[in-house]
């Protein structure tokens, strides 16, 4: 176990769990491009884009408007192989009774699927290896919980130099129930031989926060670089911040000249 500052909340922790997307990368800056460029592929094969376009947008979760993802939609807490029924279902509504529903399901993972699992240019919000090393120098183990496939997860650590410092993955196509369900990061502490009480959770996400409380874990953490905000993390977290930048590993508080600024109602402009 080791003192870990999350913000001016200390906890003595064993493991924490840190979702993937919009927690360890900026979800809206990362993904955001990549989703625009399958859905234009997508909507490529059809007659009927602007009405097929908005309904894609509106049940996936997408704001066109702001460029941001709903914090409860599809796209940002889903696995991928729901966002893939959930595109092929808008796409069967909208092209009967020209395409079947096979065929849709079809269409969906020949042109959107793909793009979605290749690795994105992922825009880390800090530095994870110097995080992720001290965490260990100070006895506390490091998970990664997302809705991504493993695959792409895996590249994605990987690419970043940290594959050998997270110690569980847990991902939307592992065996089980996934978040907001506790089984995964149940999984992550017997696996580790860790209590959950002496587990926290770090996230950007509603079901983060739900997968935390139904495991018992110590600490819930909400954090605004993805698609929550501090209106809606803030009932369910112990403690909100702006990033994982202001963790801080067997030290004391940051200086408040040091902490992000309060952007709980921040949004990513257009790119």
């Amino acid at each position: 176990m080791g003192l870990v500052y999350f913000g001016e909340h200390c906890f003595d922790a064993s493991l924490i769990a840190f979702d993937k997307d919009g927690t360890l990368f900026d979800f809206h800056a990362s993904w955001r491009p990549r989703f625009l460029e399958a859905a234009e592929r997508l909507l490529s094969r059809l007659t009927n884009q602007t009405e097929m376009r908005d309904a894609l947008f509106r049940t996936l979760g997408y704001n066109a408007s702001d460029g941001t993802f709903e914090e409860d939609g599809p796209f940002a807490t889903a696995t991928s192989e729901a966002t893939v029924y959930a595109a092929a279902t808008v796409l069967h509504q909208y092209s009967r009774p020209t395409l079947s529903w096979h065929q849709c399901e079809q269409l969906v993972r020949a042109e959107f699927a793909p793009l979605l699992a290749d690795p994105i240019e992922h825009l880390p919000v800090r530095e994870l290896a110097p995080l992720f090393f001290s965490l260990h120098e100070q006895g506390v183990r490091v998970a990664v919980i997302t809705s991504d496939d493993r695959a792409p997860t895996e590249a994605t650590l990987a690419k970043f130099g940290v594959s050998r410092l997270v110690d569980y993955i847990g991902c939307g196509d592992s065996p089980g129930r996934h978040k907001p369900a506790p089984d995964l990061l149940l999984a992550a502490a017997k696996l580790l031989d860790v209590s959950p009480a002496q587990s926290v959770v770090v996230g950007d996400s509603a079901a983060d926060l739900q997968m935390a409380r139904a495991a018992g874990a110590g600490l819930a953490v909400g954090v605004l670089t993805g698609a929550g905000s501090r209106e809606t993390l803030g009932p369910m977290a112990d403690v909100v911040l702006y990033s994982i930048a202001e963790i801080r590993v067997g030290i004391s508080p940051p200086d408040e000249r040091l902490r992000g600024p309060d952007r709980s109602s921040d949004r990513p402009s257009e790119l």
